[in-house]
């Protein structure tokens, strides 16, 4: 006698995509970033109604998961995952080689708020930018990166935001700010600046290194901009989007760096190991 349950696709879609909205923070705050229906999306999550191709690829695309699997046994789909990883380096494992590497070189990136400018991949006349929250905790430099998809000023209830938690490295006066992105995909991103390419104090310039919605590694030119301690950072936040180029809030030095060519980083990175500055004992 075969006591399996029968394939339910209807109830297998609704406890997937319910899990999938507990992990991202709340339903509420995904049918924002969706832009869909509260009302509509309960239907989903009752299993009384499943979405067209469309509605499923939107938000199979938010979640940076193929369509099938959200029609998996959800005791499968529910199996507690290993521990996230940065490109194959567990968390506790990225920590301790930040902890090993800031005894030998301490960042020194300065603690408080930042607007990251970067390159709009999908028009060169614009760029995205985003607010940045950089401070210490154990000893080690962490930070937070807020964005928001959608034009500075317009107001819209509903828009795609995104949010990464990471370290900040640093390596013969270079910063590297690796991160997670805690909303949606747990996508892994990099961003590499020096002083070399600064205009003035408050400016460092590099590159943003990320992954392209065909899934393939992209890279675009970045800005920092020091904007100052905690008590700005809701104004950053509020100030977070998409604008042109033009856009009279941008500081010249931003615009500059990302546009005229003798300023720009190159278009690849020198090649490093993480792994030559940490203490022998470390590497071994």
């Amino acid at each position: 006698m075969n006591d399996q349950a029968p394939f339910s696709p209807h109830k297998n879609f609704a406890e997937n995509l319910r899990a999938l909205c507990v992990r991202h923070g709340s339903i509420a705050a995904v049918c924002r970033a969706l832009g869909m229906n509260r009302q509509q999306f309960n239907k989903y999550l009752s299993g009384s109604t499943l979405p067209n191709v469309a509605t499923l690829e939107k938000i199979c695309g938010f979640f940076r998961i193929g369509s099938e699997s959200l029609f998996h046994d959800p005791s499968v789909f529910l199996k507690p995952k290993a521990e996230p990883v940065f490109g194959g380096l567990p968390l506790h494992g990225l920590s301790i080689a930040a902890n090993a590497l800031a005894a030998t070189q301490p960042t020194t990136l300065r603690t408080g708020c930042y607007q990251l400018y970067s390159l709009w991949p999908r028009d060169e006349g614009k760029c995205l930018r985003e607010a940045l929250f950089v401070h210490k905790t154990g000893g080690v430099t962490v930070f937070t990166r807020f964005t928001k998809y959608r034009a500075v000023g317009q107001r819209q209830n509903y828009y795609l935001s995104g949010r990464h938690d990471g370290v900040v490295l640093e390596q013969e006066k270079a910063h590297f700010l690796l991160s997670l992105k805690r909303k949606g995909c747990n996508e892994v991103s990099l961003v590499a600046i020096g002083p070399e390419n600064a205009l003035s104090q408050n400016f460092l310039s590099g590159l943003a290194l990320g992954m392209a919605p065909s899934g393939t590694p992209q890279a675009v030119r970045a800005t920092l901009q020091f904007r100052g301690c905690s008590d700005v950072l809701r104004r950053t936040i509020r100030e977070a989007g998409i604008l042109p180029l033009s856009d009279q809030s941008i500081p010249e030095e931003v615009r500059l760096s990302l546009t005229l060519p003798q300023r720009s980083p190159v278009a690849h990175l020198e090649a490093f190991s993480l792994l030559d500055a940490l203490p022998a004992a470390v590497r071994s």
